[in-house]
Order: C-alpha cells, then sequence, then structure tokens
C-alpha cells in the first residue's frame, strides 16, 4: 500500500524549469551580493581619495 502512494507522489520535474529555477536563484544571489558589495566598496573608495587629496593638501 505505502509503495502505491509513493508513486503518485514521485513526480519527474522537468529539466528545464530545474535549470530555468536554478538560473533565476543564482541571479538574485549575485544582485544581492552586487548590492551589499557596491556601497562598500564606493565607500572605502571615497576614502581612501580622501586621505590622498589630503596627503597632497600637506605638501
Amino acid at each position: 500500500m505505502l509503495a502505491g502512494n509513493r508513486a503518485l507522489d514521485h513526480r519527474p520535474e522537468s529539466p528545464t524549469l530545474v535549470i530555468l529555477t536554478t538560473a533565476l536563484q543564482l541571479g538574485l544571489v549575485v544582485m544581492v551580493w552586487l548590492l551589499a558589495l557596491v556601497p562598500a566598496a564606493l565607500a572605502a573608495l571615497t576614502l581612501l581619495a580622501l586621505k590622498a587629496i589630503r596627503r597632497v593638501g600637506r605638501r
């Protein structure tokens, strides 16, 4: 009886759907990382530029 229920529960997924879903998830992860890293990188570059300008101003 359990084997019959398992057969009904097992439905093979479409390979295209799996690839599409995986690509969308990966894209979402990349976008979140970029949204988190770009502002931090810009802030670090701004601080480096300000320090360089201060060094030039002292001379």
